[in-house]
């Protein structure tokens, strides 16, 4: 019977080191190595489910020793750089560390496949278990989802012939010596009774295999090769099938999130001061790209003026520079706090409705520090990219309620005296002109609309919004507008970011989920 297995990396990102490369070398195991899927499962089955029979889990582990065959998705690699604290010569003193990983997408799946496995039911119930309880795979950060699946599948990584010139080697468990504990260290029984050996020296709580031996005792005792394992060759796939190449990308994202991080972190009463600095720092960003790859940037030549370029979604205008786009597709700029203070802000959200094209995508990607005013600028790190339900932040939660968390402005014209009234006029006004410019919420109304206590549980310990700037720079000398928290209900549940009125694309008039018992 064949056997599959599928694998989902929820992060996005799969990090390992091969076996005999260095961390800093910046090579990522890909393929991942069937020896460390099997070392994984005996983790799993030492700390989750004990009470399996070491016979019927050494059953299990011998069948999944044979080389498997691969159906790898499209991937990239990558890396991030940090200096981090060496003290070396000194308490400032940093080195230089690569992060490098394989980045894939998260609705993606890899496939690991045997042809001739042949597990018993209690067997394949047991596989079912650990697989379930299999979270990371790799380092830590790598989180997985996996399970056994009952179908066959088409793979694109299989054994090579002996003719191949340019194999992938793969490191995997040799069924013969796995299993066995020749090389298993072992201490004197009489030194053990007699409490003489030192407690970080005792061995593992797992079966005396040569699989589950730890790497501090492989490196210490310096063997030329892994006991229990062998290199095992496979032919090399198509590049156009394994690694995305182009820059150019089918995938179209609606959101960037952005962490912020700096000595002192801006106040969220300037919430739509940051969203305007954001805005006008990514505009130069995206244009210098375009000016070092013009060739995939023509569709955003300017036609006022030769040799400039400007993405309409990130700057809310046409390509002539004057028009100014009115139907919501473009970018809103909605910075939160989401840290322990909720006076600071700590996260930047780009929400398009139209999408951010890979051009725009690699622009932001540009975007590394905004000044705020401060001494020092604050630095801006792309953390996120998605559409809303990929995100699991309130911003993105579908709900029939949602309320303000930060203030909703009104038109100039609100009355001193009916100002409650006249923003929920202009509230109800304001969503029934998104509901038809939107598509997905079209048949969606506005039911209820109620006033938000600033000693709600649901907006303290935010500041009151008479604190909030409440006007953009080009508006300044007309004075602030009339401002007031909601809470909104709609007759059918939809996704957020909701975000409604004067600034709304820029942070002002957001609203948050109310998260539902389904």
């Amino acid at each position: 019977m064949s056997l599959t297995i599928e694998m989902k990396f929820l992060s996005g990102r799969y990090h390992a080191t091969p076996w005999g490369r260095h961390v800093n070398e910046g090579v990522p195991e890909w393929p991942p190595s069937p020896w460390r899927f099997l070392r994984a499962l005996v983790a799993v089955w030492q700390r989750t489910l004990s009470a399996l029979p070491t016979e019927q889990v050494q059953r299990i582990l011998t069948t999944l020793a044979e080389p498997p065959r691969f159906k790898l998705p499209p991937h990239r690699v990558a890396h991030t750089r940090h200096y981090m604290p060496w003290e070396k010569k000194g308490p400032e003193d940093r080195t230089l560390v690569f992060d490098t990983f394989v980045a894939v997408n998260r609705q993606d799946s890899l496939y690991l496949a045997w042809e001739n496995a042949n597990l018993s039911a209690d067997d394949l119930v047991a596989l079912r278990q650990l697989l379930g309880n299999l979270t990371t795979f790799g380092r830590a950060e790598a989180w997985v989802e996996a399970q056994l699946l009952e179908e066959d599948i088409d793979c694109n990584l299989t054994l090579a012939d002996t003719a191949d010139q340019n194999p992938v080697s793969v490191l995997c468990p040799d069924p013969a010596t796995a299993f066995d504990c020749d090389y298993y260290p072992r201490h004197d029984p009489k030194k053990l009774a007699a409490g003489k050996i030192n407690p970080v020296n005792y061995l593992f709580d797992c079966p005396p295999w040569h699989l589950c031996l730890d790497t501090e005792t492989i490196h210490a005792q310096r063997w030329p090769t892994v006991p229990g394992s062998r290199w095992v060759n496979y032919a090399r796939p198509s590049e156009a099938t394994t690694v995305q190449t182009s820059r150019r990308s089918p995938v179209v994202y609606t959101v960037a999130r952005f962490v912020l991080d700096g000595p002192v972190l801006p106040l969220i009463t300037d919430t739509i001061v940051v969203a305007e600095k954001f805005r006008a720092a990514a505009m130069p960003c995206f244009e210098n790209w375009c000016k070092q790859n013009p060739a995939a940037a023509q569709d955003f030549a300017r036609t006022d003026a030769t040799g400039r370029y400007s993405s309409p979604i990130l700057s809310g205008r046409a390509l002539d520079g004057i028009t100014t786009l009115v139907r919501h597709q473009h970018a809103h700029y909605l910075p939160t706090a989401e840290g322990m203070d909720s006076r600071r802000i700590t996260h930047l959200t780009i929400f398009a409705r139209g999408g951010l094209s890979e051009a725009e995508v690699n622009g932001l990607l540009l975007f590394k520090s905004l000044w705020n005013g401060e001494r020092e600028p604050l630095r801006i790190q792309l953390v996120g990219l998605g559409n809303p339900g990929d995100f699991r932040n309130e911003l993105f939660h579908s709900s029939h309620t949602f309320h303000s968390i930060t203030p909703f402005l009104g038109p100039d014209h609100v009355g001193a005296k009916t100002i409650l009234q006249d923003l929920r006029k202009a509230l109800a006004r304001e969503w029934r002109r998104l509901a038809e410019q939107i598509s997905e919420f079209h048949g969606v109304q506005l039911e209820n609309i109620e006033e938000l206590a600033v000693d709600d549980d649901a907006w303290k310990p935010r500041p009151r919004p008479v604190e909030y700037r409440r006007v953009r720079s080009k508006h300044a000398r007309n004075g602030y507008r009339a401002s007031g928290l909601f809470r909104i209900q709609f007759n059918q549940r939809i996704r957020g970011p909701i975000s409604l009125g004067y600034a709304s694309h820029y942070g002002l008039g957001l609203f948050a989920a109310i998260e539902e018992t389904l």
